[in-house]
């Protein structure tokens, strides 16, 4: 039986994505900076998203730019996206995974996406597609 356990470090992306005001992208790395010293190894950084729906993450190609450069064996640095075009911006970056988020629900779907379920479903299996075909995950 495995008894380990895997968590991902999401306050630099799902912690400031919602609040108001905007964080500064110096402020965001040192954020990440201070996981990673804490020991996290898998870091969600930042979300390829409309900067109208989630002005916080207006920056997120910034902030992948200035990632502290650390090899995939020490972190593991990951890019949420919901559709192709989040995903392609997400591939120009240092970025090591790509996230895709499927809907449970018609109803939050469209609430958080725009999209049904079904519509979210198939937006992750385009961007597991991109990934593999980058040599991501």
């Amino acid at each position: 039986m495995n008894t380990s356990i895997e968590m991902v470090e999401v306050s630099p992306r799902d912690g400031l994505q919602n609040e108001p005001g905007f964080f500064p992208t110096a402020d965001k790395l040192e954020l990440i900076s201070r996981a990673i010293a804490a020991g996290s190894k898998r870091i969600e950084v930042a979300s390829f998203v409309h900067p109208g729906r989630v002005p916080q993450m207006a920056d997120a190609e910034s902030v992948c730019a200035g990632l502290p450069k650390r090899s995939r064996d020490e972190v593991t640095y990951i890019g949420l996206t919901l559709n192709k075009r989040g995903a392609l911006r997400a591939l120009e970056t240092q970025v090591h995974e790509l996230g895709a988020v499927v809907c449970a629900t018609d109803g939050f779907g469209t609430r958080n996406q725009g999209r049904t379920s079904d519509e979210t479903l198939e937006d992750a299996m385009e961007i597991i597609r991109l990934a593999k075909e980058h040599g991501r995950t």
